[in-house]
């Protein structure tokens, strides 16, 4: 494995955390009342398209690996 697959393993389970506990705070958010709720909503929608980008790179990496 490579360094630059290493870094987007890194990198794609660092945005599925954040992906993860962002979704349940902005599940629990009723109502956008602070800069710190509109922070947060703001992080979750920034960090899906991170997450899609790593998780479309890997999986181009493991369909090429498994090519014939």
């Amino acid at each position: 494995m490579n360094k630059d697959t290493m870094q987007q393993v890194i990198l794609f389970i660092i945005t599925s955390v954040i992906i993860f506990q962002t979704g349940k705070y902005v599940i629990a958010l009723k109502d956008i009342e602070s800069f710190t709720d509109f922070f947060i909503v703001m992080l979750f929608f920034t960090t899906g398209i991170l997450f899609l980008n790593y998780l479309i790179r890997l999986s181009s990496k493991l369909v090429l690996f498994f090519s014939f």
